[in-house]
């Protein structure tokens, strides 16, 4: 849950945001930047006459009858904001769905060994007795339709592509993976939300791994250096 206030015309926030696997973004005060807030209050107020704004108008609801002010602006930014974060609570399964397919989707399409970082590999398996290609079972390509640009919020047909990829990939420590995320930034801009993160396994696999999501938890601009 945030706080935001406005102060020189500029938002700030408090307290933390929790984005899936993607982990939890926090600022223990307003002046810290691991959450920032995009844009400034002379754009909302200018957007606000605009009824056909493309980043603000799903916004409309929570500010179009607040005073025009900014921290009455900034107390409508936090109620839209907070109630992001509890649908993303809600929807966790498929945003972390999403975030998986990407990151395999990007392994599987370079061929990437990820069984040579030591902590990747389940307890119990032996590199030297699997498969020499790990991608011999998988079907992550199928899903591209499934989840290139689709929402994330519960308005289709749900698939539990973790459950795929732990039988595609049953070497695989999944468990670990989401224990090792680190966060690394996320800017609350409209009706969009960026965020950042890494693995702690030597950023291998998420490696300043970066989507933005639309109000529909869309992925938008997907990028895993």
């Amino acid at each position: 849950m945030v706080e935001i206030i406005c102060r020189g015309g500029k938002f700030l926030a408090k307290g933390s945001f929790t984005m899936g696997l993607a982990g939890t973004y926090v600022n223990e005060a307003f002046e810290d930047e691991s959450i920032t807030v995009h844009p400034t209050l002379d754009y909302v107020l200018k957007e606000l006459d605009n009824e056909n704004s493309f980043r603000m108008k799903p916004l409309f609801p929570y500010l179009k009858d607040k005073p025009r002010d900014g921290n009455s602006i900034a107390n409508g930014l936090a109620e839209y904001y907070n109630q992001k974060e509890k649908e993303a609570a809600e929807h966790v399964k498929e945003i972390n769905d999403n975030l998986l397919f990407h990151l395999f989707w990007n392994l599987e399409a370079c061929g990437f060994e990820f069984r040579e970082i030591e902590e990747a590999v389940a307890e119990g398996f032996d590199t030297e007795d699997l498969d020499d290609d790990p991608y011999v079972n998988s079907k992550v390509f199928d899903f591209s339709d499934y989840f290139d640009e689709r929402p994330n919020n519960g308005t289709r047909e749900r698939v539990d592509f973790e459950a795929k990829l732990r039988e595609w990939f049953p070497m695989f420590n999944f468990d670990g993976l989401y224990r090792s995320i680190e966060q690394e930034g996320m800017t609350l801009d409209g009706r969009f939300i960026s965020f950042q993160f890494s693995d702690k396994w030597g950023a291998m696999l998420y490696e300043c791994a970066y989507d933005r999501f639309d109000e529909n938890f869309t992925s938008c601009d997907w990028h895993n250096h």
